[in-house]
């Protein structure tokens, strides 16, 4: 997905760019979304000549958008559930103590995901593709 966005701060390689709210019009999660920073930062790794107030056309990778949301959300529940069935097949038919494990399950696949996004957070940034 291309969008095209304002330049905040650069620094390096490392743009701060936002959006107007009015862009996300366009998004089909924008009737859910209630983020009200709409800075994030851009890699500049065609090291385009740019500056604060240039207008640049960013690419969002829709593999990597779609992996992205499947590490962040899916995989915690998808431990959440294996936990909850292994405790109830091979453990106990205590459902309290059920509970607790897929919760700690769950609770775990959400660390996963934050430590794997931290760790390869640069590959999952938005690239510029152009100045506008």
């Amino acid at each position: 997905m291309i969008k095209q966005v304002q330049i905040i701060s650069v620094d390096k390689d490392r743009i701060t760019a936002g959006c107007d709210r009015a862009a996300c019009e366009g998004c089909k999660s924008s009737a859910f979304c209630r983020k009200q920073n709409t800075e994030f930062e851009v890699l500049n790794t065609q090291n385009l000549e740019l500056k604060a107030g240039d207008s640049v056309e960013i690419l969002m990778p829709a593999g990597r958008t779609v992996f992205a949301t499947a590490m962040s959300l899916f995989f915690p529940l998808l431990c959440f559930f294996a936990a909850l069935i292994i405790t109830s097949q091979f453990f106990t038919e205590n459902e309290l103590v059920q509970l607790a494990a897929a919760a700690l399950a769950l609770l775990l696949g959400f660390s996963v995901s934050a430590i794997y996004f931290r760790l390869t957070k640069r590959s999952y940034m938005p690239d510029v593709q152009r100045k506008v």
